[in-house]
Order: structure tokens, then sequence, then C-alpha cells
């Protein structure tokens, strides 16, 4: 169902300056998590459901790809180009929404640990119809993105992993307004606290921008899952500055405000080794919110946010007021899409041996 962004609604001179296209299902719901409630003898914990956010796809990604993918089609693009790891959520979403409005995917693809989810996602990346190109590392990523924009005409300029940066960090705005909006409504009362999985960092931003403008005084926490120099307070402080500064200059009405490193929130205990690795803390707390509520998880993002999460109410006697989890992963079950673990050998060769060697022991 078509809506109009409350950021337009708010600032109605922004409808006609930024391009935007409406592909999910917004607002996603919040909902009280009473049998999480009950096993940790807590109560006002909620979960905000952007696993519902899309039918072919679902997650936080859908939300950024309405202002990348409407910009795109306005520069009058044929392709798009971006990166993530092997098992790229991102990626896949970029893929299958892109392909709907006849636009072709180009994923540089780097390495992270592989799990039966990863294979799946190689799979689903041919069957969706991108071109994956294997780039080992961030700097390899670079490298092949500079490669597709000279080779190849209309491709839209590689933008970061996650759809991260100005234009993309624009849904998590709108996202922060209908959150208080829903506040407003009298659905759940304002969280003290939301945890959520911060990576590329624009979630986290553009979540930061929209608390500012709504008037919240929720305190954002992003828990860590990449590597402390892709991910850390300085950078995401930055980029919430720059997103601030790309929508002050469409609207006289919105505040030039900025950020410190120092107000940056983020939690750096449960990334694990690697990009991508397993943790037990994300094993258990992906168990945990299954059995009590029914929702799945993931290992790389969500479990990671949710283990912090329970870490904090397990060992924090001060904080009894509302606690939010962003839930980042999508429900949409793909299983069923017929894909099969033979088809690798219809991706191009750098990536058979990740279906040759063993996997590590969880999906």
């Amino acid at each position: 169902m078509t809506h109009t962004p409350i950021l337009f609604k708010k600032y109605p001179e922004l409808q006609d300056r930024i391009p935007w296209i409406n592909l999910g299902n917004f607002p996603t719901p919040v909902e009280e998590m009473k049998n999480l409630e009950s096993e940790l003898k807590h109560n006002n914990l909620w979960i905000k459901r952007d696993d519902l956010s899309g039918e072919k796809y679902g997650g936080n990604k859908i939300r950024k790809l309405e202002f990348i993918l409407a910009d795109l089609l306005k520069k009058k693009k044929k392709w798009i180009m971006t990166f993530g790891g092997l098992g790229s959520n991102h990626g896949l979403a970029t893929t299958i929404y892109a392909r709907g409005l006849g636009i072709k995917t180009v994923l540089g693809l780097i390495d992270q640990p592989v799990t039966e989810h990863v294979q799946k996602q190689l799979l689903r990346f041919h069957y969706f119809g991108a071109k994956i190109s294997y780039a080992k590392n961030a700097p390899g990523a670079v490298l092949k993105g500079l490669w597709h924009l000279v080779s190849k005409r209309g491709v839209y300029s590689f933008y970061g992993p996650g759809g991260s940066n100005k234009i993309g960090n624009l849904g998590f705005v709108e996202a922060a307004l209908q959150l208080a909006k829903q506040v407003e409504s009298g659905i759940m009362p304002e969280p003290e606290k939301i945890f959520l999985p911060i990576g590329s960092m624009g979630t986290y931003a553009g979540l930061a921008v929209g608390l500012k403008l709504a008037g919240m005084e929720t305190n954002l926490v992003g828990v860590r899952v990449t590597d402390i120099g892709m991910t850390n307070e300085k950078k995401t402080a930055k980029m919430i500055n720059e997103t601030f500064k790309h929508l002050a200059k469409q609207s006289d009405d919105i505040p030039q405000l900025s950020v410190s490193a120092e107000e940056v929130n983020i939690n750096h205990e449960f990334a694990g080794p690697c990009y991508g690795a397993v943790t037990k803390e994300g094993l258990d707390a992906i168990q945990l919110i299954r059995v009590s509520e029914g929702i799945h998880l993931d290992t790389t993002y969500s479990g990671k946010a949710l283990a912090c999460m329970l870490k904090h109410i397990r060992e924090s006697e001060s904080s009894k007021g509302p606690i939010l989890f962003w839930n980042t992963y999508s429900s949409v079950d793909l299983d069923g899409i017929g894909v099969k673990y033979e088809d690798y050998k219809q991706l191009p060769k750098s990536f058979h041996r990740f279906f040759r060697e063993d996997l590590i022991s969880h999906h």
C-alpha cells in the first residue's frame, strides 16, 4: 500500500527534492515480548518488527532502498553496484528489489566464515540475477567497483556496504519518525533504550537523526558486528552529521544539528573474532527468542544485538524503563524458491571452493 513518508509530511518541501519509491510495508509493528518478559522477569520489553518490512524480502535494507533505488531511477541508471560479505543480506535485498524495477545488480563480495546460510545466499544471488564478483576484502571490493564503473555504461555509483550513505540513511530517519508516531499513538511507551546491530552504521545514523527531529530522548545502543576499524564512534558520528547536513540542505526548517563521537553509544563486546563469526552468546540469544516468541534471528547481526540486550537486562539494576529491540533480519522464508546445492557450479569459479570446504558447525 502506497503511503507518504512522515518525513515529507513534516517537511513538505522535501517531497519535490528527495526521490523516494514505495517498496515496503510500513510502518512495521512494535510488539511487547510478554513471554520473554516472563523469562527474564523484566517488564516493558518490546520488539520492532522490521523483519516484516517486505513481502519479497524483509529486514532493515528495504527502508534504505526506497531512497537509493528512487535516486537511481531519477538518474536513469541501469545497473547498481554495491558490496558486502559473502552472505550479504543487503546484497540480496538490493538484488531482489532492483530486479523488480528492471535494474541489474553487481555485487562485490568479501570473505566471511562460510556457513550453510552463506552458501544459500550465494545461490540466491545467482537465482535472482545478480552478477557476483569475488573481491576477497574491502580494498578489493573498491577496485572491483571502480572497474565496473569504467567498464559498464549506466552503473549507479557504487555505494557503501549496507546501503549506508546520506541517501540510504534517510530510510531510518523516516523509521524513527514512524516510531515516534507509534509512541504518540500509545502503541508503546517511549523507549529508554533501543538495541540494534551496527555494521555499516547507516541504520544507527538514520535513527539518531530521526530521533533528534522527533524530540525523543531514547538512547540508541549499537552492538558492533564488524571490525572496529570500520565501525566505531568517530565514523558513526561523522555519518550522523553528514545525514543531518544533507537534510538541512534540502529544507531550511531542518536544524543543522551535529553530534560528537562521545554521544555515540556502541557496545564492542559481542562482535566475535571477525565479521560473520558465530558466537555462543549470539546462538543462546537466538535460541531464547525463538522458543519464547517464535522469532528467528541471524548469527551475524541480530543475534549479537539481542545477546547484548539480554546481558544489559540481566546485569543492570538501574534500567527498568521500556527497552526496544530493533529486529533487522528478514523473516521471509526463501527456502522454497528452488535453489539446490549443486547449482553452485553455475557460479563463477572463484566461489566454488566455498561449497567444497568444510562448513563451520552452525547455520
